[in-house]
């Protein structure tokens, strides 16, 4: 009976182990911040972490696509961002800290609309 006990917690403790290493943002340099001119492709509004397309002019002046993760949607409304904040076509500036990797995107900070409006989302 013990060692059924004990082979369930296990397997509980161990199944909880992914939930931890989701969260952790190393992937990010969380040193550095950078900001990127382009159009949103797609603003994912959505739990666990937010998604952000963005259509970024190359140097040979072809469009990237340039992904980014954000916080969680109460964390970004408590910011004041919506799902309807920007939407599919809009030109925006996105802060950023970059990927470690150097590969196009990052985890966002905020951002500035068009018309200047400005979102933080961290504290």
């Amino acid at each position: 009976m013990i060692r059924l006990i004990s082979v369930t917690l296990c397997s509980v403790l161990m199944g909880a182990l992914p939930a931890f290493a989701h969260h952790a943002l190393t992937a990010y340099d969380r040193n550095k911040s950078k900001s990127v001119e382009g159009v949103v492709k797609e603003f994912r509004f959505v739990n666990p972490h937010a998604r952000l397309i963005l259509m970024v002019p190359g140097a040979d002046g072809s469009m990237k696509a340039w992904d980014f993760e954000g916080g969680g949607v109460r964390r970004l409304q408590s910011r004041g961002l919506t799902s309807s904040t920007i939407a599919a076509g809009d030109k925006i500036t996105v802060s950023y800290n970059p990927m470690r990797d150097g590969s196009t995107g990052g985890f966002f900070l905020g951002l500035t609309t068009a018309d200047g409006k400005t979102y933080a989302t961290r504290r």
